[in-house]
């Protein structure tokens, strides 16, 4: 801290590192293309790059630091205050990783949390809970891999112009079944087993019955006609 000379210059704190480095507050007046932001210093207005520690995006109107370090260039180390109301954005150029040696990482906000790319999204963990009111998934393809799924829902309405599922057992379970087919109604098995309890009733405009070998009836009562 001995070579670290603090002074006032025109009413604008600034702070001498040396001879190499100088810092001064600045307010933004221009954000140029490419990212290199104009600040209006004491002694005039100045290009600088926006440095790789200052994660907050400058933003027209903003008092910030400036660090001078002479042949090196100019540069904005943080963003003091924004009177613009405008949100701080956390931007980078190139990849950002964020890595926690221990402990948790946790992103918490009031009103909503947004995950936008234009490129893939990965979620890998041991383990995913998704607990919300209400959910809408909008994809064009969905593949899912698993080994089991297990839904407690208490209703399911689904509307799709068709559906192929292949399975190599399927069983269902229902205290009370529904079924309406406009047009045709097609079943292809080796073996066909229905059992009613109490009644079974066919009922149709035209229907056939035929068989390669053998038609059996038997009850206690048989009416034709």
């Amino acid at each position: 801290m001995s070579n670290l000379a603090r002074k006032i210059h025109d009413g604008v704190a600034t702070r001498a590192r040396g001879a190499d480095v100088s810092e001064t507050t600045a307010s933004v007046v221009a954000i140029e293309h490419g990212g290199r932001v104009v600040v209006r210093t004491a002694t005039g207005d100045l290009a600088a790059d926006r440095a790789v520690s200052c994660l907050v995006a400058p933003e027209v109107g903003d008092l910030v630091i400036v660090a001078n370090a002479g042949a090196a260039g100019a540069f904005v180390t943080a963003v003091l205050r924004r009177d613009t109301g405008a949100p701080p954005t956390l931007a980078v150029d190139g990849d950002l990783v964020v890595k926690l040696a221990s402990g948790r990482f946790r992103v918490a906000a009031q009103d909503g949390v947004d995950l936008v790319s234009a490129g893939d999204v990965s979620v890998v963990g041991r383990r995913l809970d998704v607990n919300a009111a209400e959910g809408h998934i909008v994809v064009q393809r969905l593949a899912f891999l698993g080994d089991a799924v297990r839904a407690e829902v208490d209703r399911i309405k689904v509307l799709a112009q068709s559906l192929d599922s292949v399975f190599d057992r399927w069983s269902q379970r229902v205290k009370r079944a529904y079924r309406t087919v406009e047009e045709t109604d097609q079943l292809k098995a080796d073996r066909i087993d229905y059992t009613a309890a109490k009644t079974m009733s066919l009922h149709a405009e035209h229907a056939l019955l035929t068989a390669e070998e053998l038609v059996k009836m038997d009850a206690d009562q048989i009416h034709l006609g």
